[in-house]
């Protein structure tokens, strides 16, 4: 099996394509945005370090939460539910300090969508970019060193689970990365969506309907991406219609915002 495995050029430049293409559509979006709306790159960078601050936080709770011997292991509906949890609180109660405290001047609905591209910056550049530009590095090693230099130390049991991780990232095609930009770009109309809400919270202080609106949103998303039996394609797939179904309530949500 391991002789068989290679990463083609073609395979390579397809994972360099997708992580360009994640990477750049926030910045993009934000000089877009700038240029229209002359929105303060101040809120960006707000954005991209209230995430940092929120994953931060968010990594040392499931250190503590799910531990060796930890009952939410044993759960697979528990265990989802609370990961999903644990990002909508951490991720929504960072926009809604974002806006009341660093950005509370900010009362311009515009501060919204450039938060969010910050917030969402931040992300795609430790998921879906880093991971892209992972592959590729990974799949130069893998084609100079072969699969005993990969596979060293590992038993039976692991070496097979590798070689068939290994196969799959080789079998990545033009649609793989089709889907997995636009599976990028629905993180990135998602994050805005919820900027538009939490915003709505901060500037209107009914953080009780808003934030917790954007808190269970933010879970129950999460929830299900990660708890029903879907296949990487149907992942894909549902975040593209739940981005849109949640883009669309929060253009109605950033239309009705009084502070243009």
């Amino acid at each position: 099996m391991s002789a068989e495995i290679h990463f083609t050029t073609d395979t390579l430049l397809r994972y360099a394509a997708t992580g360009i293409v994640c990477t750049a559509v926030p910045i993009l979006l934000a000089v877009f945005w700038r240029k229209r709306t002359y929105e303060s790159w101040a809120v960006f960078v707000v954005g991209f370090l209230a995430y940092f601050a929120a994953g931060s936080v968010r990594i040392l709770l499931r250190m503590l939460m799910f531990g060796e011997g930890s009952f939410l292991n044993s759960s697979p509906f528990l265990f989802y539910l609370v990961q999903g949890l644990l990002s909508g609180v951490c991720e929504e109660t960072a926009r809604y300090a974002a806006f009341k405290y660093p950005l509370r001047n900010k009362t311009q609905r515009t501060a919204s969508v450039m938060y969010g591209l910050g917030h969402d910056f931040y992300e795609t550049l430790a998921v879906a970019g880093f991971a892209s530009f992972h592959y590729v590095l990974d799949g130069i090693d893998w084609n100079n060193l072969g699969a005993e230099e990969f596979t060293r130390g590992l038993d039976e049991a692991g070496a097979k689970k590798m070689l068939e991780g290994v196969a799959a990232a080789a079998d990545f095609s033009f649609l793989d990365s089709v889907l997995v930009s636009l599976d990028s770009i629905s993180g990135t109309v998602v994050h805005i969506a919820l900027s538009v809400i939490v915003f709505k919270a901060a500037q209107t202080g009914d953080w009780k309907r808003w934030l917790l609106l954007a808190i269970g949103l933010h879970t129950m998303g999460n929830f299900l991406c990660g708890y029903l039996p879907l296949s990487d394609t149907g992942m894909h797939l549902f975040s593209i219609v739940q981005a849109a179904a949640l883009g669309w309530f929060a253009y109605r949500v950033y239309k009705d915002l009084p502070y243009a």
